[in-house]
């Protein structure tokens, strides 16, 4: 059987696996790939991150993509982009703005804006002046702790009954949620301050909602009020993972007259819109923030 290279979906999984401490060899057997191929993935596409606490590599599925795509082409052709373009992405990356944001913008005053990657090997290539990987917001993170929400059973529709269409992000109103947590928590008040976020799959269009706590009750509501007021043609499904709190799809359903499903365990890149966008987020929210 030929060689097939690692997708954007595998290395999310490998991004995923170890966060959960799984070994080499347990993420080659969960992706049916050799171990030496998922060892030298992580060897060759690591980022190395500069700390208080010292240097140290870390994996990032989109980071470890763009390195594999750019030694798959030809690294010696002269930079094309004109200087108003180069001036623009330096003041947007020292601005903060990620390299995602930048390419997704419509702006009149610029003819081309590069894509994600492209931008990422601009910067990589020191083709921007004044500007560094440094200077972008995602920054590498030490191991999760484990997760302590707890799941409910396996109710509600899988993600694999999801219609294809969506993943193709050609029509509006498919939308994936997640919970922001600030890490804090108030033992007076027995509360832990949250966001549920919403991101629309084709648009990106991002909502999030502060409530006092991960619980049912606080996030369901919370995603109802967000979405009521659309249109039904802008709210025709809703991809959750498995958390305790989005329990009450089905009453998420009947207000909003839109279909739920449900990621695989683990699997959180299979609602990469929200997982990025949430990144984003926690440039301006880190961990450890009070939101009270």
């Amino acid at each position: 059987m030929s060689y097939n290279h690692l997708t954007i979906e595998e290395r999310s999984c490998i991004y995923q696996f170890l966060n959960l401490g799984m070994s080499i060899r347990k993420i080659a057997q969960a992706l049916k790939r050799s171990p030496s191929t998922i060892s030298r993935e992580i060897k060759r596409n690591s980022s190395k991150i500069k700390s208080s606490r010292g240097s140290y590599t870390k994996y990032f599925p989109i980071k470890a993509n763009d390195k594999y795509r750019h030694r798959r082409k030809d690294c010696h052709r002269k930079t094309k982009f004109s200087k108003d373009v180069i001036e623009y992405l330096t003041i947007k990356i020292n601005e903060h703005w990620s390299p995602e944001q930048i390419s997704n913008r419509n702006t009149n005053s610029i003819n081309h804006i590069p894509s994600t990657s492209t931008i990422y090997r601009l910067i990589h290539a020191k083709k921007m002046p004044k500007t560094s990987m440094e200077n972008l917001r995602r920054k590498g993170r030490f191991k999760r702790p484990a997760e302590k929400r707890g799941k409910f059973n396996d109710k509600g529709r899988t993600i694999k009954k999801r219609p294809k269409e969506i993943y193709k992000r050609q029509e509006l109103g498919h939308w994936e949620a997640d919970t922001v947590e600030s890490g804090r928590f108030d033992h007076k008040r027995k509360s832990g301050y949250c966001f549920v976020t919403l991101a629309e799959r084709k648009s990106r269009y991002y909502i999030a909602i502060l409530v006092e706590n991960r619980k049912s009750e606080n996030v369901t509501p919370a995603i109802i009020n967000a979405l009521k007021d659309f249109p039904k043609e802008l709210v025709k499904t809703i991809t959750f993972d498995r958390g305790k709190e989005f329990s009450e799809f089905e009453k998420i359903e009947k207000e909003l007259g839109c279909k739920t499903y449900f990621c695989d365990p683990y699997c959180a890149w299979q609602k990469g819109t929200n997982e990025n966008s949430n990144g984003l987020l926690r440039e301006f929210y880190p961990k450890g923030m009070d939101l009270s």
